[in-house]
């Protein structure tokens, strides 16, 4: 009974929960390394995803056919598709860049997979303080939609200014702002978070990728949004990361322990803060023209409407899996102003949402954060 009126609340404030993120596949369809598909039987996978450009740092790739380890009548292919030759399927290399490559196995073919090698070294994860535990404090991934063009989302930032200013509720959320409105925007980002969150209009406030929220007049429904996200279910998965920066080039290495056995994703974006520029209003008080927590770089795409992280597979409870990425900052962003967030997802329904995240500053670690 409680679900059901507590529910009703939401749907009278305007809040509705939705299934825009994607299926649980996560397929973006289209030919993949060679002529077909890739399929589920035969999997090339490569550890680690990360070198160092320095000749002997290598990366092993493994071909699975059935879940099985395979090398004889294995070929191998690069991203051109051109056949390589890795002895004993390992790749190194004295040139930074990404190198991608696919492997076939009678008439079967993998998807690719790529390793990156930099002229840096890549950075260690924290230890795990208390490896036993699995019972990991939650953070709620508000993402906010926006744009300088919007005149009602003052509207917006005025109750999210009011709302990040209450310790109760700035320590349980993290706030990415996506600014999608309109092109000429400084703070724009062209990957479509507003199609995959299925935002309709601006401004409008999403939760966990599953809460959609925008009565941007409304302070106590926010609060509620955030309520209901926070407490809908407990953090099924906690993260660790570590950051480096070298130039423009932005290395996360990030670790994802399971609290229960599921299938995971794994997210994480670039914010810039401080980005001046002249906001529409239509009529609210205060200063709008210096925006925070803008979304520089959404590294967590699936497919074009879909930004539910890269899988990691099925995860068992107490164990752990990583996945690194590597991220190009822009001339003109300021990365002393950068900051990351990194989310973890699991199926949820037909869908994927988020069941925490975790924030992280440049050429930083951040351990696991339990209860």
């Amino acid at each position: 009974m409680k679900k059901t009126i507590k529910t009703f609340m939401l749907l009278a404030a305007g809040i509705t929960a939705f299934t825009a993120c994607g299926s649980l596949t996560g397929e973006d369809g289209g030919d993949q390394g060679g002529n077909g598909q890739g399929t589920d039987e035969l999997v090339l996978e490569i550890s680690p995803k990360i070198i160092q450009a320095n000749g002997t740092d290598a990366a092993k790739l493994t071909v699975l056919y059935n879940g099985t380890p395979v090398t004889e009548d294995v070929r191998l292919y690069d991203g051109d598709n051109s056949p390589v030759d890795l002895p004993d399927m390992s790749f190194s290399t004295e040139k930074s860049g990404e190198y991608t490559f696919w492997a076939a196995y009678g008439t079967l073919h993998t998807d690719p997979v790529t390793v990156t090698a930099i002229d840096f070294e890549v950075p260690e994860l924290p230890a795990d303080d208390d490896p036993e535990n699995t019972a990991f404090a939650k953070k709620v991934l508000v993402t906010q939609f926006t744009g300088t063009g919007c005149g009602w989302c003052p509207g917006m930032i005025t109750i999210l200014r009011n709302v990040m200013a209450d310790e109760e509720y700035s320590s349980r959320m993290l706030l990415a702002a996506a600014h999608c409105y309109n092109p000429d925007d400084p703070a724009y980002i062209s990957a479509r978070l507003d199609q995959a969150m299925g935002v309709r209009g601006f401004p409008t406030v999403v939760a966990d990728m599953y809460l959609s929220f925008s009565n941007y007049n409304n302070e106590a429904a926010l609060r509620n949004v955030i309520d209901t996200a926070y407490e809908r279910e407990f953090a099924r998965a906690g993260i660790s990361a570590s950051s480096s920066l070298d130039g423009n080039t932005l290395v996360v290495r990030a670790s994802v322990k399971a609290a229960e056995t599921s299938e995971f994703r794994v997210g994480a974006w670039l914010l810039e803060d401080g980005i001046n520029a002249r906001q529409a209003n239509n009529g609210y008080a205060g200063d709008f023209n210096t925006h925070d927590n803008c979304i520089r770089i959404a590294d967590s795409k699936v497919s074009n409407i879909n930004f539910t992280g890269h899988s990691l597979g099925t995860v068992k409870a107490g164990e752990t899996a990583e996945y690194a990425f590597v991220m190009t900052l822009e001339d003109d962003w300021v990365a002393e102003n950068c900051h990351l967030i990194l989310f973890v997802t699991a199926p949820d329904g037909n869908t994927w949402s988020v069941t925490n995240a975790v924030p992280c500053g440049l050429n930083e670690t951040v351990g696991y954060l339990y209860e």
